[in-house]
């Protein structure tokens, strides 16, 4: 199989197979899952034809029975089963928060200092060309419930519950489940830069690539410690080459603001350059060695005045000898991009935080739910960007093709006219660029209720054959 044949089956064989102790629950999952995947925008209310499948859905989210984790298993299995077909693949850890509004039982404060929870999840995509995404394989929803107080290293690192821990609790998820099915290599941003993590994956003998983050005491080769800063500044470059550099917008957060500031789309001309770093361990920690690490940096050479330069420096277990070795590492960070996505494929394409339920427990039961229809959104625009020659009917029902065809009077012949043409019933404007997920998940909205409306009028007989 395939991406496309992926994205032909349905949102209920996706997620059969859910043990939720009563074989009604899990025929209720399947009949809730596709509704909610043919309508991903729309509210629970506008999803369900009668007011008894709504209440269904309500008591389903409800039920203590069995919990998110039981809803995603099936898609957790799908997704390595994938991973498996391809051979070669990345785990994309990130953490997202998801804020509401109004009062719900069981949630914490935000960074925005709303209320809401947090997602840690690790997303798998194919090592390929398009970085075909595969699904969610872990996940670790918690809200923050009041701080700890200012606790000592050591005691942090000691409480199997702390936040700072979910980054290697995810990959040794994905590593203990694998079972040598397909090979892996783990992608983090810089909260993965911890000691705790780096020298927890040499341990698990994962493969890995991550941001740098702190300037680390290191080991020089005379055997003196230094500062991990003064050492890579030495490096000369062994290429130059150019790499776009997407548009990102003012963060409201101050720290996200600080970390990840705004800038615009440009080609960036970078120099490229790698070394072999012994990291010394903490102060204070006496139970572990130094660890050593390949490291790649990358720099921007004569940057814009007006612009946050490109200077990244990146942890990895993988050979970096050669300049293609150095770029494939580079490469395989800057698909961080495909983990982004999916959030906003959650957030915008399904519309999880405008959802009305009462309690972190409905909650995250519906976002168990969502985040394979996220998953197959994702994968319709990957297809549309990856193969954008491909028929139209790898991404849309013949039906919902015939209806953009009526809608707008022309042929749709490829994925990329026909991920287009939805995009423009959600208002998107061709001279705007490529369409984001709330013109698409408003353009998927209309698309489908423009389906059923041909279904219905296909039923209806007409005179000739009364």
């Amino acid at each position: 199989m395939g991406a496309t044949e992926w994205l032909g089956e349905s949102i209920s064989d996706e997620i059969s197979g859910a043990e939720l102790k009563d074989p009604r629950r899990t025929r209720r999952l399947g009949d809730i899952a596709e509704r909610l995947a043919n309508d991903p925008a729309a509210s629970f209310p506008d999803a369900f034809a009668t007011s008894a499948e709504l209440e269904g859905f309500y008591r389903f989210v409800r039920n203590d029975a069995f919990d998110w984790t039981d809803v995603l298993r099936p898609h957790v299995q799908r997704t390595l089963a994938r991973a498996a077909e391809l051979g070669e693949c990345l785990a994309i850890h990130d953490t997202t928060e998801f804020a509401f509004s109004g009062q719900r039982e069981g949630l914490g404060r935000t960074s925005s200092k709303a209320q809401g929870f947090l997602a840690h999840l690790t997303l798998l995509v194919g090592a390929d060309q398009a970085r075909t995404p595969l699904g969610v394989v872990a996940a670790e929803l918690y809200a923050r419930t009041g701080r700890k107080g200012r606790r000592l290293v050591r005691e942090r690192r000691d409480d199997s519950s702390s936040e700072g821990l979910r980054w290697l609790r995810g990959a040794e998820a994905v590593e203990s489940t694998r079972d040598r099915r397909f090979s892996c290599i783990h992608v983090a941003d810089r909260e993965g830069d911890t000691f705790h993590f780096l020298a927890g994956m040499l341990d698990l003998g994962a493969r890995f690539v991550v941001r740098v983050s702190q300037n680390r005491r290191v080991v020089d080769e005379d055997g003196e410690l230094t500062r991990l800063q003064q050492q890579v500044e030495a490096l000369q470059p062994r290429s130059v080459f150019e790499i776009a550099i997407t548009a990102r917008g003012k963060r409201l957060n101050p720290t996200m603001a600080k970390s990840h500031p705004s800038r615009s789309e440009r080609t960036a001309r970078v120099a490229l350059a790698a070394t072999k770093v012994t990291v010394a361990v903490p102060m204070g920690r006496h139970d572990a060695p130094d660890i050593e690490l390949n490291l790649v940096r990358v720099w921007e050479v004569d940057p814009p005045s007006d612009q946050p330069p490109v200077d990244w420096m990146l942890w990895t277990t993988e050979p970096v000898r050669t300049v293609a070795q150095m770029r494939k590492v580079v490469d395989w960070y800057r698909s961080r991009w495909v983990i982004e996505e999916y959030f906003k494929a959650l957030k915008t394409g399904c519309q999880f935080e405008k959802r009305q339920l009462e309690s972190f427990q409905t909650l995250t039961t519906a976002l168990a739910l969502f985040a394979p229809v996220a998953w197959k959104l994702l994968l319709m625009r990957s297809i549309a960007h990856s193969d954008p020659a491909r028929a139209a009917t790898a991404v849309l029902t013949p039906i919902q093709v015939k209806y953009l065809e009526k809608k707008y009077r022309q042929k749709l012949r490829t994925a990329r006219e026909a991920l287009l043409a939805t995009a423009r019933l959600g208002g998107h404007l061709k001279q705007n660029g490529e369409p984001g997920w709330q013109t698409l998940g408003r353009g998927y909205e209309k698309l489908v209720a423009g389906e059923a409306f041909l279904e219905v009028m296909g039923s209806i007989p007409t005179r000739e054959h009364r």
